[in-house]
């Protein structure tokens, strides 16, 4: 029997390390940026992209991240912004324990699966 073959988005020519992910309303995930709750656009890894009203600033922010449904987790770490284009502002997590980025991980493998599963992705 043959395995199927999978084509995969070649991550040189966007720049990207990581695999990002746009989760949907199932995925249960909440972004508290210097005591704010914005919308997350997406995720990967290592880096958010989220919407805002307003200007953000090219700075370092203390962040709380909330994901997960049954089971939910805390990271807190604090976020560097490295591109404004309003209302979608993105930059790097940093200060993530190793538990932190497992965690994320974990959470964009269930969301990529939930996407298969429901049809959208």
């Amino acid at each position: 029997m043959k395995k199927p073959l999978f084509e995969i988005e070649d991550l040189d020519d966007t720049n990207r390390v990581e695999y990002r992910v746009c989760p949907s309303e199932d995925d249960h995930i909440k972004l508290v940026i210097a005591g704010k709750t914005v919308e997350v656009e997406n995720i990967s890894a290592n880096g958010i992209a989220f919407k805002f009203v307003g200007n953000v600033k090219k700075a370092t922010y203390k962040v709380t991240l909330e994901i997960g449904n049954g089971d939910k987790h805390r990271i807190e770490c604090a976020i560097k912004i490295l591109r404004q284009a309003a209302p979608i502002y993105s930059g790097v997590l940093i200060d993530l324990s190793a538990l932190d980025s497992k965690l994320i991980g974990q959470f964009i493998i269930s969301s990529q699966k939930r996407a298969i599963r429901g049809g959208t992705a």
